[in-house]
């Protein structure tokens, strides 16, 4: 299967103005949002956090950006749970590690910030759920920043696995200057297995799609992920990196819309009923797994096609808001 072609750390950090521009348009980005909150309505709400602060651009402050990280990694919980036959949640209250149970072990998206979030969240996540971290096969990083790939490299020494990444975001980790990286984080992983659009991964029965949806970053992975719930049927799209943490570069925002658009073009034709992130936030897992353990009637990562079209469309809107702020002749038309 072919096809055409992060909230990361920004998301929680501060805000840096952008320069002032005349080339603002703030009807524009005032019909974006409009179109966004309706795509959304309320079921979606958590997915609009780029319609926010229109006019400004998620920065990382070179001066505070190591103290915020270090509350972000400090807020990190055992919260492991089981949310579908075949698929584990293993994140903190910032950063998510999906775990993918096949017949031949476990496929992992994304490996958190640092070694010590891998022994406690990773290995005694999957411990917590009753799986055996050794089973740990292959790690798909969704993209080249640190709070994705910290504990890879760890896993990989341990267990043997194999760490995949698009050949281009491997390109950004093999740069002389990372475009961010803190001591909290682990080291980059060396080059290993590299794919690109459309690339499938199969372990044992369970073969997952790699679609490369650069925006975030040059390279980043959403993945798809066929799950079961009590035996029935389910697909999940994951989304790789949803952060406008690279200043005002029109040509990344067009990429991130054009990424978003595309998917949500393609949730009716491939069946994504299961929208899913790599930081809570986005996908609102922690409401998700609350209204699990109250006894939620069905299973509430389930929400259909329909709301996962919107999910991509509102925050479409969202990003197009944003660059009608700075460059609004880039928003694309089509």
């Amino acid at each position: 299967m072919r096809y055409g072609t992060g909230t990361a750390l920004a998301a929680a950090l501060l805000l840096g103005a952008l320069p002032a521009s005349a080339e603002s348009d703030p009807d524009m980005s005032a019909r974006h949002v409009e179109a966004a909150e309706a795509a959304a309505g309320q079921e979606l709400a958590h997915v609009l956090g780029h319609c926010k602060k229109i006019g400004k651009s998620f920065t990382i402050p070179h001066d505070k950006g190591h103290e915020m990280l270090e509350r972000l990694i400090g807020k990190g919980d055992l919260r492991s749970t089981a949310i579908f036959d075949n698929l584990v949640f293993l994140g903190t209250s910032w950063t998510t590690t999906w775990a993918i149970r096949t017949s031949d072990g476990i496929i992992l998206i994304d490996a958190l910030n640092n070694e010590d979030e891998a022994k406690r969240f990773i290995e005694g996540g999957l411990r917590e759920v009753g799986l055996d971290p050794a089973d740990i096969k292959k790690i798909v990083v969704s993209h080249a920043h640190g709070d994705h790939y910290g504990g890879a490299a760890y896993l990989k020494e341990k267990y043997g696995a194999e760490i995949i990444m698009s050949d281009t975001d491997w390109q950004e980790l093999e740069k002389d200057e990372l475009q961010f990286d803190d001591p909290l984080w682990g080291r980059p992983p060396k080059r290993d297995v590299s794919v690109s659009d459309g690339d499938t991964v199969t372990l044992g029965d369970t073969t997952i799609t790699l679609l490369e949806t650069p925006g975030h970053t040059p390279g980043t992975l959403s993945t798809i992920v066929p799950l079961t719930d009590d035996g029935t049927a389910h697909k999940a799209i994951i989304w790789g990196g949803n952060g406008l943490n690279f200043g005002p570069n029109a040509a990344q925002f067009v990429q991130m819309i054009e990424s978003q658009r595309r998917l949500a073009a393609m949730a009716g034709e491939e069946g994504f009923d299961v929208f899913l992130s790599n930081h809570k936030t986005l996908d609102a897992t922690y409401a998700k797994l609350d209204a699990m353990e109250a006894g939620s009637d069905g299973n509430p990562f389930v929400i259909g096609t329909g709301q996962v079209e919107r999910a991509f469309t509102a925050m479409s809107h969202c990003v197009a808001a944003q660059l009608a702020s700075f460059d609004p002749e880039a928003v694309p038309t089509h």
